[in-house]
């Protein structure tokens, strides 16, 4: 699957039904011995604070628990 295919996929926390925006709002941290996408840093839209994103979770790939064809779900602890 190319980058280009899942950017507009909407990140959703299943546990909380929350959205935290799509694929293109979030960065990408990487293992730099491997290339392995370690976690995804997403904007957290429910959380006080100011500016476009109120504050940023980092959830560990671990947690990313489907990639279908709209959505990419993740579990929060």
């Amino acid at each position: 699957m190319l980058l280009s295919e899942i950017g507009d996929k909407e990140i959703v926390d299943i546990a909380t039904g929350s959205m935290h925006g799509k694929l293109w709002d979030a960065e990408m941290i990487f293992d730099e011995a491997s290339g392995a996408i370690r976690s995804l840093v997403v904007p957290d839209f429910h959380s006080p604070g100011r500016g476009r994103f109120q504050a940023e979770l980092q959830l560990p790939w671990s947690s990313i628990l489907i990639v279908g064809e709209d959505m990419i779900i993740f579990r929060s602890n």
